[in-house]
């Protein structure tokens, strides 16, 4: 025999005007009940009953309670008058009273769906956005209605231009789902929260499965499986999100918040073959290898994709504004000035990131900045060539005609420490970050042993990133146990 659900006593109570329990009532649950619902947030103490039912007698009448000190300086104690029984004392856990807290509910069912965004009480003690999230490939706001099936509710709910305004909305509701009719206008999608929530512990859950399959109204057959989306704190910028992509999983970062997907949650799966990451997942892997930029005519894209990337990035940006719900703008914007995509978030592949080098480029071409913000920019000197305008003489007069030029211009890219692998667990730089810091702040030179491990990683990692250099980004001068950057160097701080 299955267990009984702690919800089920707040989802039968969810509906009533006063969505109260008395201390008889949750003294009759099964131990432990209260406690969990009250640790989960969706059931609170409320203010202790003024009056009680008599049960010294067999009438069931109501008395108020009259509270009293004697002798002075005791206790207080509880009573009731009964016609029959006379004085009757009232056990003070008897006046106990608990109500359901919507408000915690709210909290609640946003922390369960790992929502976008920030829980707003849209409506007094009736209606909540709790946040963005996608389901089914679509991104959809969540709500959370109280009293649908109340005679005030379509004229309530009707009026809020916040719900009406919402397109895909999903409404929440804890007690009986409204009839169809009973919304103004076009009707949201509605589910209660009964068929989709459980308590663990003391944090509510969510069957994210069973709840694509409600939204899908029966149109599928095959089992579903949910796409899951990374909860964006409220407030969040795309410049503030960091992203690391490997073979099989994307891990998402933003505001110290971080979630891990596969590559199938993240809605990455190939359709017909299953099992195995699609195109789009490829593209995702090669801007991440790219540090988060591919030109037009992108090396390493194969053939199908190059020809096809604007088709391909569309699709790209659909995705992740799916999987990181609730920020405004572009995440792959177009610089037509540039003919480049470029990431407006910060990404790195598992392999760490390799700066493009341009063909015949050497340590002395390359200059590394540290940015104000903490970041590093790192530049190189390249030749253009484009096709200039020109007049010349011919017979009588001028002709047009277009001409080769060259000019030369400057390949940048800005990198995060932490994306490069520079920081420890909190985001502060570690040794090799910090002796990083210290050669742009001094100029280019810095006094350490020849073996010190700081310096020798740091060796590697600007190595791996300019791969296409050859030698080492240092020199060591044994004289003056001296560190020579043989980059340039520039410092804003």
């Amino acid at each position: 025999m299955s267990e009984p659900d702690p919800l089920a006593q707040i989802w039968a109570c969810a509906d009533a005007q006063q969505a109260r329990f008395s201390g008889a009532e949750v003294a009759a649950w099964p131990e432990g009940h209260a406690e969990m619902l009250a640790a989960a947030a969706v059931l609170r103490r409320d203010d202790n009953a003024t009056t009680v039912v008599c049960d010294a007698c067999p009438e069931g009448h109501v008395e108020d309670v009259v509270f009293i000190e004697s002798p002075p300086g005791s206790h207080i104690r509880s009573y009731i008058h009964c016609p029959e029984a006379g004085r009757v004392n009232v056990p003070m856990d008897r006046l106990k009273q608990w109500a359901v807290d919507f408000h915690g509910l709210a909290r609640a069912a946003a922390i369960g769906l790992d929502l976008a965004g920030e829980v707003e009480e849209i409506v007094r003690a009736r209606l909540w956005f709790l946040g963005k999230t996608t389901i089914g490939g679509r991104s959809r706001e969540v709500f959370l209605a109280r009293g649908a099936t109340w005679i005030d509710a379509p004229g309530l709910f009707g009026a809020c231009e916040r719900l009406s305004a919402s397109k895909g909305a999903l409404v929440l509701v804890p007690g009986e789902v409204p009839p169809q009719d009973a919304w103004t206008g076009e009707p949201p999608a509605v589910v209660a929260l009964k068929l989709v929530a459980r308590l663990e512990e003391d944090r509510l859950r969510f069957d994210r499965n069973h709840l694509e399959g409600l939204l899908a109204g029966g149109r599928r057959k095959a089992p579903i499986k949910a796409q899951e989306s990374f909860p964006t704190p409220p407030g969040t910028r795309w410049e503030e999100v960091l992203v690391w992509v490997t073979e099989s999983a994307i891990t998402v970062e933003a505001k110290r918040r971080s979630r891990d997907f596969s590559f199938q949650a993240a809605g990455f799966e190939e359709k017909r073959k299953r099992g195995v990451p699609d195109s789009i997942w490829a593209l995702l892997k090669v801007f991440a290898m790219r540090g988060g930029e591919i030109p037009f005519n992108g090396a390493g894209l194969d053939h199908k994709t190059r020809a096809n990337l604007k088709q391909y990035v569309s699709v790209l940006r659909q995705r992740l504004q799916a999987l990181i719900p609730g920020i405004d703008g572009d995440p792959v914007p177009h610089i037509k000035s540039e003919r480049c995509y470029r990431m407006a978030f910060k990404i790195a592949g598992q392999d760490g990131i390799a700066f493009p080098v341009p063909g015949g480029a050497r340590w002395p071409d390359v200059t590394i900045s540290l940015l104000r913000s903490g970041a590093i920019r790192i530049s190189v000197p390249i030749t253009e060539r484009f096709a200039a305008s020109a007049y010349v003489e011919a017979g009588d007069g001028e002709v047009h005609q277009w001409e080769a030029a060259e000019r030369v211009s400057e390949l940048a890219r800005e990198y995060d420490l932490r994306m490069l692998g520079l920081t420890d667990e909190s985001g502060r730089p570690d040794a090799k970050g910090a002796a990083l810091i210290d050669v742009l702040r001094a100029g280019g030179t810095l006094k350490r042993s020849p073996n010190d491990e700081a310096m020798l990683g740091l060796c590697g990692m600007l190595s791996k990133l300019m791969a296409a250099i050859a030698g080492s980004p240092f020199d060591f001068a044994p004289g003056s146990q001296q560190w020579v950057a043989l980059f340039q160097t520039s410092c804003e701080q």
